[in-house]
């Protein structure tokens, strides 16, 4: 089986037009396509600081924060062009900081010319997509990971959010190079068509496949609220009961205030009502 695998990156040929095309032993071929985007939902993430070495030998050591979660492909399967029993549908993925450049912005918009997207998107972050194939020695699975760089600012948004527990739903799209698909983009392909890597002929191995690297296209953050309505619709039914409790328990004193005036309303007018009858009493 692992002598297919090699067989099959030995027989991958690239056109001049980028796309792919994997010669089997039976000489059919499979045909692949350069993607022009890639969605992701994030979720667990959590923050991490540690100390750097600083970039001035004179300075001292940083701390660095960074963001490590897990991001699910939106609704498709990432795997290897010919190694099918690598798919996945989610990722490892980090986040640090680092400036956008022009030189960003530059390379974004000669990647779109390459892929043939019609699309001006800005460049707001950097990434890089890869999979490392497990190692009985370390006893370390197979995993896929995604490294985005993004800036300063908004890697600052993200930290702060995740520790006031205010961050919802995070949605990433990337456009990447080395990223593949085996639906035609000019033929009405599936919204949500499949993605590969591409294997490394230089290698003549499976194991490492190409890194993808491309540029953070979008990213929307969607902040949590606290509502009562809000605690009961996610099931946390305790924290709905201590937002009643919490009420109620406020509400107590008013009620009590509240019905002693009234005590001494009903007195008041009680006195008032006996007054007028004497004087009546009195003229008669």
């Amino acid at each position: 089986m692992f002598f297919l695998e090699k067989k099959a990156v030995v027989n991958l040929v690239e056109r001049k037009d980028r796309v792919l095309e994997l010669v089997g032993f039976d000489h059919e071929k499979q045909t692949y396509y350069p993607a022009t985007s890639m969605w992701l939902k994030l979720g667990q993430l959590r923050v991490a600081q540690q100390l750097v070495e600083p970039l001035d030998g004179e300075r001292q050591p940083m701390l660095s924060t960074s963001l490590h979660g897990v991001a699910h492909l939106d609704g498709q399967q990432l795997s290897i062009i010919g190694i099918p029993q690598h798919a996945t549908h989610t990722l490892q993925v980090s986040f640090e900081a680092r400036e956008v450049s022009t030189a960003d912005r530059l390379g974004l918009r000669a990647l779109e010319d390459e892929l043939g997207n019609s699309l001006s998107d800005v460049a707001l972050g950097t990434a890089r997509l890869g999979f490392n194939s497990a190692d009985e020695e370390t006893a370390e699975p197979d995993q896929w990971w995604l490294v985005c760089h993004i800036p300063p600012a908004c890697l600052q948004v993200l930290a702060k959010a995740i520790s006031e527990g205010q961050l919802g739903a995070v949605e990433l799209g990337l456009a990447m190079r080395h990223l593949y698909t085996a639906e035609d983009p000019a033929a009405n392909p599936a919204p949500q068509p499949q993605l590969y890597l591409r294997p490394n002929e230089s290698e003549d191995t499976i194991e490492w496949p190409n890194i993808a690297t491309g540029y953070v296209t979008h990213l929307r953050i969607d902040f949590a609220t606290a509502s009562l309505r809000g605690s009961a619709a996610s099931g946390d039914q305790t924290a709905a009961a201590n937002l009643v409790a919490d009420a109620v328990s406020s509400l107590g004193p008013t009620l009590l205030n509240l019905r002693l005036t009234v005590r001494w309303i009903g007195i008041l007018i009680a006195l008032l009502l006996f007054l007028e009858v004497l004087e009546q009493m009195r003229i008669r």
